[in-house]
């Protein structure tokens, strides 16, 4: 088929049961490639040394008809001239290659950051990994890093007293930024392919708190608010003795954002980030139900939460103290997203005697506690947001009243 490859043309061709070609009537070579999925593609025929080949000009859409045209005169000219266009882009390309992404820094920083930055959600703490635990490496071609140098970085990390798991989970890091290097035609092989992890205890941590610790937790919150009552209360006394600006009283249900994050995890099982991302247009204070967007989810699934007593009178004291518009937990200092509770957590719970205990195992506890009051284990699967029950599973223990009635059952049968 011929014609002649205007954008009239080109828009007018529709796929078939199989890829043809449109040969342009003007420019010797010059053709587009028609795939049944409806992909077009520009390309020129040309011939070297007697050699047929075929030099992919681009796809219509991310370039014109117009654009395709010039650039097939412009290499035409080059074949014209013995020039090889296809080896010649090949070895251009590798130069680029070579120039922008010769080491793992310059592949981290040129190409692997805009990309995980737009699809990894977790994106922060990949780049603090490659950043911080193998800045030793970034000056190291891509190629040239070798399981031994991981190996001696995982002892060293071993001794520095860092869990199989944490090493186990960097390495993954980086093991994905050189599968990435492959995939984007970076280099042929990952240096790190069969590379065998540390073996762990595959026991999942649950960590949750009896009902001594979940007091003392609860008193720690009371008494770190009355203790910035206090504080402030002689700040201003201060300040009025030296007629400074005196601040505002602490007079509202909470002193910060601290306490009612908590109170609001031990009756929800949000994870931190979500936590973080919670607006006050997915609070329904009237159908008492906390909606987790798909978007800012680990499962990237919607999920409902109910609210009971306690999260319901939370968030509608700290409503009134608050501005009910954006963030519910904005920060503090610049409005926007919590970054991180850290610093205020780690004081917390540093007074409370209620060791090894992280703020996220308050969704352990969240999910230990129905599991023991008897709720199902996939209705904990569906508020916790896990998309697997498998996941759940790791709270079935803590129901022994099930497994003494299935136990129990032999008794019957025999």
């Amino acid at each position: 088929m011929k014609a002649k490859l205007t954008a009239k043309c080109v828009n007018s061709l529709k796929p078939k049961d199989k890829i043809f070609k449109v040969w342009d009537t003007e420019i010797k070579g010059f053709f587009l490639r028609v795939s049944p999925k409806g992909r077009k593609t520009y390309a020129l025929f040309y011939r070297v040394n007697g050699k047929a080949n075929e030099y992919t000009l681009g796809i219509h859409g991310s370039i014109t008809a117009e654009l395709a045209r010039v650039i097939a005169k412009n290499k035409a000219a080059e074949v014209a001239q013995k020039v090889d266009i296809q080896k010649e882009k090949k070895r251009l390309g590798q130069q680029t290659l070579a120039a922008k992404y010769s080491s793992l820094g310059r592949f981290i920083e040129n190409r692997y950051k805009p990309w995980v930055e737009s699809n990894l959600k977790s994106h922060k703490e990949s780049l603090r990994t490659l950043n911080t635990d193998f800045s030793h490496l970034h000056g190291r071609q891509l190629e040239n890093i070798t399981p031994w140098d991981i190996q001696k970085w995982m002892a060293e990390r071993k001794k520095d007293g860092l869990t199989e798991s944490t090493i186990n989970r960097r390495v993954a890091t980086l093991k994905a930024v050189l599968s990435k290097a492959v995939e984007w035609q970076i280099i042929e092989a990952s240096p790190l392919s069969g590379m065998k992890r540390l073996k762990t205890d595959n026991t999942p941590r649950i960590r949750y708190l009896s009902n001594e610790e979940e007091k003392r937790l609860r008193n720690a919150l009371e008494n770190r608010q009355d203790i910035q009552r206090t504080e402030r209360k002689n700040h201003r006394k201060w300040c009025e003795t030296r007629d400074i600006a005196v601040p505002a009283e602490l007079s509202n249900s909470y002193t910060d954002y601290l306490k009612p994050i908590v109170i609001l995890a031990l009756n929800t099982g949000m994870r931190r980030g979500e936590l973080f991302n919670l607006k006050w247009a997915d609070v329904d204070l009237k159908g008492k139900l906390l909606t987790i967007e798909g978007k800012t989810a680990k499962s990237g699934h919607t999920r409902y939460i109910p609210l009971n007593s306690e999260a319901f009178s939370v968030l509608v004291a700290w409503r009134n103290q608050n501005c009910a518009n954006g963030l519910v937990f904005p920060s503090p200092s610049t409005g926007s997203r919590l970054d991180n509770i850290n610093s205020s957590w780690g004081n917390l719970i540093s007074g409370t005697e209620i060791p090894n205990f992280r703020f996220h195992d308050l969704r352990h506890h969240f999910a230990s506690k129905l599991v023991m009051a008897g709720v199902d284990l996939n209705t904990v699967r569906e508020l916790l947001g896990h998309k697997d029950i498998s996941t759940t599973l790791r709270y079935a223990h803590l129901a022994p009243e099930h497994k003494a009635a299935a136990v129990a059952m032999l008794n019957t049968a025999s």
